[in-house]
């Protein structure tokens, strides 16, 4: 059975011969023609025509509408607009594990690491921005009282 499809009309599959685009990025002759007279093609759609694009080299073509792949590559997502949301804090003992050096109590720090609820759960109160991160210096603690003056020297 090996030379079983040599009789077949060769003509149908010469006729049969479509090339598929994307409705994005047309071949030339369609867009002079075809969209001027039709309603505009849909991006993400397929199309076909059976009129070579030999000549047309911008344009992608599809040998079967099978391949013709016309979604956005989901390679790239558009940029996330969220910036890392910046907290502020003050250096307060509850985060002092959580960065390699040391903060002082009374100064205000930010972050774009740390997690809101993380330096809260340090116990540490969290601002939105740094006009409202107010760090006072704790109170000191109270000065040692003066010690005992020495009684004079018992007389012998």
């Amino acid at each position: 059975g090996q030379g079983a499809f040599q009789h077949a009309p060769l003509y149908t599959a010469a006729r049969m011969t479509r090339y598929w685009y994307c409705g994005s990025d047309p071949p030339k002759f369609v867009r002079d023609h075809v969209i001027s007279v039709y309603a505009p093609l849909k991006p993400t759609m397929c199309y076909s025509t059976s009129e070579s694009p030999s000549g047309d080299e911008d344009a992608r073509f599809w040998q079967s509408e099978e391949e013709c792949s016309c979604m956005p590559s989901p390679a790239a997502p558009p940029p996330s607009p969220r910036l890392p949301t910046k907290i502020y804090f003050c250096g307060q003992p509850g985060v002092w594990p959580k960065f390699d050096r040391a903060l002082k109590a009374n100064k205000c720090y930010f972050s774009t690491k740390l997690q809101k609820q993380e330096v809260m759960d340090a116990g540490v109160n969290v601002y939105p921005d740094e006009q409202s991160c107010q760090c006072h210096p704790l109170p000191s603690p109270p000065p040692p009282p003066p010690p005992p003056s020495p009684l004079p020297p018992l007389p012998p």
